[in-house]
């Protein structure tokens, strides 16, 4: 059978429910933007196979793809719990949590988490930075100046993706709001161009472009 004939592997899904092969057909739906799909596979797949990381992960994708971003961090936990060491996933989960707006407590600990999966990690690196600045210029001006509800930093600005290797599997139009609203716009154009190659919806990559090069 031929793993990249999508009507190969959906017939012989439709015959064989507990195949090992299910996380296969669900990366190909997810990665055509078919997010549903996915999902619905991943379900099925994992009720045979309840401990397949692999699924539990595109199941997340899809549901951060349709804008499910609790139930993506539910599935992101648990591939972490199986595998501590999933890079992928250690770098998705502070992005949803701060969609989500979890506690800062919450969010810096999932950065740790990611920076210690992979000391490269430039999105950890610089937002650990960036509270360690903060947390360090309250202490020296505590004495002086009272200071009132000062928010958690966001990813800095000036990040490069230069050495940061985005995941096809990470790469989707919530990572890229994501980016946006940080005002990462350099990097949100990198992950549509992702997104472009894995020949998602044309036109919104196209307005998504648009709208993002007129900030810039």
């Amino acid at each position: 059978m031929d793993l990249k004939n999508l009507t190969e592997l959906e017939l012989y899904f439709a015959n064989h429910f507990d195949t090992v092969l299910f996380p296969v057909l669900a990366e190909i739906y997810q990665s055509k933007g078919e997010y549903d799909r996915a999902k619905r596979v991943c379900e099925i797949g994992l009720e045979h196979h309840p401990d397949c990381s692999d699924g539990h992960y595109i199941l997340s994708q899809a549901e951060m793809g349709m804008g499910n971003l609790a139930a993506a961090e539910k599935w992101m936990k648990k591939v972490l719990n199986q595998y501590p060491d999933h890079k992928s996933a250690a770098t998705a989960l502070p992005m949803v949590q701060e969609q989500l707006k979890r506690s800062p407590t919450t969010v810096k600990s999932s950065w740790k988490r990611a920076q210690s999966v992979d000391p490269n990690n430039q999105f950890a690196k610089d937002y650990l930075l960036a509270r360690s600045k903060k947390k360090a210029k309250k202490k020296s001006n505590v004495s002086d100046f009272p200071i009132k509800n000062q928010s958690t930093p966001s990813v800095p600005k000036n990040i490069s993706l230069e050495s940061i290797s985005i995941s096809p599997r990470l790469a989707t139009f919530t990572l890229v709001n994501v980016l946006k609203q940080q005002g990462l716009y350099h990097q949100a154009l990198v992950v549509l161009d992702i997104l472009d190659k894995k020949r998602e919806d044309k036109k919104r990559i196209a307005n998504e472009c648009k709208a993002i090069k007129a900030e810039l």
